[in-house]
């Protein structure tokens, strides 16, 4: 029997007033911990207990942004967690390193995305529906709120830095590197003004049916940023054959976007097998380190492998140099095992990216530049209306949502 279970259940049944509940069934986790399903003759509502993690302050955060979200889209076509009730229990009542807390929250309707990516295009014009909607409120009620706000400029200097820690490992091919610093430091990339994000998509936050997405969860990450930072983690929840509809349904639904707001989109989606490179690094796991370097290099080979060929084939090889490998070449990004990982080993990563390669390589990163528009060099909002910079959080998960259209 679930323990755990039933001891949320007691404590759940004590959280709110009137609320008694005679019916309870155990959800799958979704990385919270431990969640239940509890009814009454009235209501029925999800209890969760954060034992994987600390996160009471995201969600303290979560609280807040929900009512950020009534207040700015009443008449949104989705929904968001609704939390009823917030405590915390001691350590030892889960048996975990920390106090748990355990939030009382309205169930949300559809189910999770999980693995199985959106490849329809109803719900993939949904999203981007749903996300242009997030992205066209002021800043200013997030901001006030004391939420962070980052200003392009800050924008442009974390990617930035992040290059420079990558560059640092000495396993990110040259080229590469070039191509990201020059596309990166483009004054006219960074002529937007930051918007309300979601800040936190990814499988487990975003609900649909068999038509389109119902809920947005984790919202806790609510903060004033660069839209294309939603756009590129939503284009990991997408096939590819679907993501030309995502980003016209964009565009269409939020006419006053910047104009290089699909742009940087692209390159933030490439930037994520960088930034499981730079993970594997920290974390000091070599074998993740080793399938990041490998899928960079294949990713390289992509971009530039063409064009580096076409430069060789203007050189008349040797007959020693026609049966041996060429040798030139800057090599410092280059895997020991020159073969690309098999896809599965990085599926966050991969599902980021389409596939540009031939038939038989999956490559990440090599999504095609979709053409800026011409008529959107207007903004959503009047300028001025970033009342502070502060550093991002930390991209870690919160685990707001709950599904009842399906227990898995």
């Amino acid at each position: 029997m679930d323990t755990k279970a039933l001891k949320l259940t007691a404590i759940a049944a004590t959280m709110l007033d009137g609320f008694v509940p005679t019916t309870w069934t155990p959800l799958p986790p979704l990385d919270a911990g431990v969640r239940v399903l509890l009814g009454d003759d009235d209501q029925q509502l999800v209890a969760t207990a954060q034992t994987q993690l600390d996160r009471t302050a995201d969600i303290g955060s979560a609280a807040e942004a929900g009512r950020i979200y009534e207040s700015m889209y009443p008449h949104a076509d989705f929904v968001w967690p609704r939390l009823r009730a917030i405590t915390e229990v001691d350590a030892d009542y889960f048996d975990t390193s920390s106090p748990t807390t355990v939030t009382l929250a309205d169930p949300l309707p559809g189910a999770p995305l999980g693995d199985v990516p959106i490849s329809d295009t109803a719900r993939a014009s949904s999203l981007a529906q749903a996300l242009a909607t997030l992205h066209s409120a002021a800043p200013e009620p997030v901001a006030d709120a004391g939420f962070p706000v980052e200003d392009p400029s800050r924008s442009q200097f974390l990617i930035l830095e992040r290059l420079d820690q990558a560059a640092s490992t000495g396993r990110v091919p040259s080229s590469l590197l070039q191509h990201w610093e020059e596309e990166f430091e483009k004054v006219a990339l960074w002529h937007f003004l930051a918007t309300p994000i979601h800040g936190s998509l990814d499988e487990t936050s975003v609900y649909t049916d068999q038509e389109r997405v119902l809920a947005l969860a984790e919202i806790g990450r609510l903060r004033v940023a660069d839209p294309a930072i939603d756009l590129a983690a939503a284009s990991a929840l997408i096939d590819p054959a679907a993501l030309p509809t995502f980003y016209e349904e964009y565009r269409n639904s939020r006419p006053r976007a910047d104009e290089h707001v699909i742009a940087r989109a692209e390159l933030l989606a490439e930037f994520a097998v960088l930034d499981w490179l730079l993970e594997a690094v920290d974390s000091g796991d070599e074998t993740a380190v080793e399938d990041a370097a490998g899928l960079l290099s294949s990713f390289n080979e992509v971009l530039f492998g063409s064009s580096a060929d076409a430069a060789a084939s203007t050189e008349e090889p040797t007959s020693e140099s026609a049966t041996e490998p060429a040798d030139g070449g800057d090599t410092r990004g280059a895997a020991p095992n020159s073969s690309a990982p098999a896809a599965a080993d990085a599926p966050d990563v991969e599902a980021a990216i389409t596939e540009t390669a031939a038939p038989d390589v999956f490559i990440p990163g090599a999504q095609p530049p979709s053409a800026p528009s011409e008529d959107d060099s207007e903004f959503d909002y009047e300028p001025g209306s970033q009342v502070r910079t502060e550093p991002t959080r930390d991209a870690d998960e919160t685990d707001d949502g709950e599904e009842t259209g399906r227990i898995r």
